[in-house]
């Protein structure tokens, strides 16, 4: 009933139904949430996984294509170029953002600060086949990642629990998509798979041996790809063998976030730190706690939560949910409204009031959000990730977080990066033939680069040198 209303309260938007209809809907899908929190509460501490962000945005933007004005991500005609050798540091952690479909500011992506580049999404279907692809391959997206050294990891999606247990436990729905999503991948040269599949159901049960199997098939079928799941933050009904999971792939990006939002009673942060009895600090040591740190992302938000409220307080009863807020948005909500800091979760929140009613917009800003990387820092996770890139608009608050918190993943070269793209290339060789043909002792300064050995000139010594360091980080 919950997952039904939420979907026509969506398609209304899109659909032709007037405003006052879709908001007559949204108070019906509001009175539902809190019905049903009310309920879970009820009974305790059992209770069951929040609605995704995940689903909830894609059932908004269901009718949108992935193109921008600024930005065409469906460039069919330009040929895919390969993930391009770039001098990564090894040791530099996982930043894994996903990118979904609908996002209109790809352009302020820094591809130098993230490692992996989630394209969000292909949609699955129970018998194995797939849905709809959302315009894969974003060819012009997928070539600015490659030429940084960014991998490029489609995301397959599936939110029915009855659809994932079909899928995941009858052999051939599953053999089927296995070779489906081999074949879409090849068809975008895409560097790995990240499997969100959500919801609450006897699927869990099977999932771990699915991943596995599914790992196993991609390592064999396509080399060096790389496996992950989207996770929840919380087992939540203690379903999940979230251990065995991060066994079953290479990697879990953790969801860790939507402890409050539609289905609330009170105001109340999206990712809490600390309080209560859930918070992405027992997410990392409880729920996670005995999980191969290697193989942990961190996943924080880039959005928070608005609410009419009953009073101005922290947490006050809610009178309805008003949807969700970008990080872009609410930094300025709080900038003209006053910035509060509530000590027991460690997360901002603003107030405003008008129409005689008050308001609260809980969300996650710098300051947060750095505590949550510090966290998984410390734990050393594999690396930390965002759901979802575009939502910082134009700040530049969260890169610089990144960097100062992460670093520069990819930096120059010391030496043969001719055209200063950071990554070791085709261009790049050509500059070092050219400038080989130059006298002994003459090295212009365009040349400088190649000169190695540093005996002023560019020669077969230091072509000795470019192909040892290209061969290293090419492997």
């Amino acid at each position: 009933m919950l997952y039904v209303l939420s979907a026509l309260a969506c398609q209304g938007i899109h659909h032709g139904v007037g405003v006052s209809g879709v908001r007559l809907m949204k108070t019906i899908v509001t009175t539902v949430f809190v019905c049903a929190a009310l309920c879970s509460l009820a009974v305790g501490e059992d209770r069951l996984q929040p609605l995704s962000v995940h689903e909830l945005e894609m059932k908004v933007h269901t009718e949108e294509v992935c193109i921008s004005p600024d930005n065409d991500k469906l460039r069919l005609n330009d040929e895919i170029i390969p993930l391009q050798a770039s001098l990564r540091d090894s040791g530099c952690k996982t930043v894994f953002g996903y990118l979904p479909y609908w996002s209109k500011d790809t352009a302020q992506i820094d591809y130098d600060l993230i490692t992996h580049l989630g394209v969000f999404s292909v949609e699955v279907n129970s018998d194995g086949t797939l849905g709809n692809d959302h315009g894969w391959p974003w060819t012009s997206i997928i070539n600015e990642a490659h030429a940084h050294g960014t991998k490029v990891i489609l995301v397959a999606t599936l939110f029915d629990p009855s659809g994932i247990y079909t899928l995941i436990t009858n052999s051939t729905n599953k053999n089927r998509f296995f070779s489906n999503i081999k074949n879409k991948m090849l068809e975008g040269s895409a560097d790995g798979l990240n499997i969100d599949f959500e919801g609450n159901g006897s699927f869990t049960s099977h999932i771990n041996g699915f991943m596995a199997d599914l790992t196993s098939y991609l390592h064999s079928e396509i080399p060096g790809c790389e496996v992950s799941f989207a996770g929840p933050a919380v087992n939540w009904s203690g379903q999940w063998d979230l251990p065995g999971l991060a066994d079953s792939c290479d990697g879990i990006f953790v969801m860790g976030y939507a402890f409050w939002g539609s289905w609330s009673t009170t105001s109340g942060p999206n990712a809490p730190l600390t309080g209560g009895t859930y918070n992405i600090t027992t997410t990392v040591m409880n729920h996670y706690g005995s999980a191969d740190p290697a193989k942990l992302i961190l996943g924080v938000p880039y959005y928070g939560h608005h609410w009419t409220t009953t009073s101005s307080g922290a947490r006050s009863t809610v009178i309805s949910f008003q949807g969700s807020v970008n990080f872009s948005t609410a930094e300025v909500g709080a900038q003209a409204y006053g910035r509060w800091w509530e000590t027991a979760s460690q997360t901002p929140w603003y107030r405003y009031y008008t129409a005689s009613t008050w308001h609260q917009v809980w969300y996650d800003d710098a300051e947060s959000i750095g505590l949550k990387y510090d966290l998984a820092l410390n734990e050393d996770w594999q690396g930390v990730g965002m759901w979802s890139l575009g939502k910082d608009g134009t700040r530049s608050e969260l890169w610089n977080l990144l960097e100062e918190k992460i670093g520069v993943c990819s930096p120059p070269p010391p030496h043969f990066d001719f055209n200063e793209n950071r990554v070791l290339d085709d261009e790049d060789v050509l500059y070092l033939l050219w400038c080989m043909q130059g006298p002994d002792g003459t090295v212009p300064p365009v040349c400088m680069p190649g000169d190695a050995d540093d005996d002023g000139d560019v020669d077969l010594q230091d072509y000795g040198v470019f192909c040892s360091i290209y061969a290293e980080f090419s492997e």
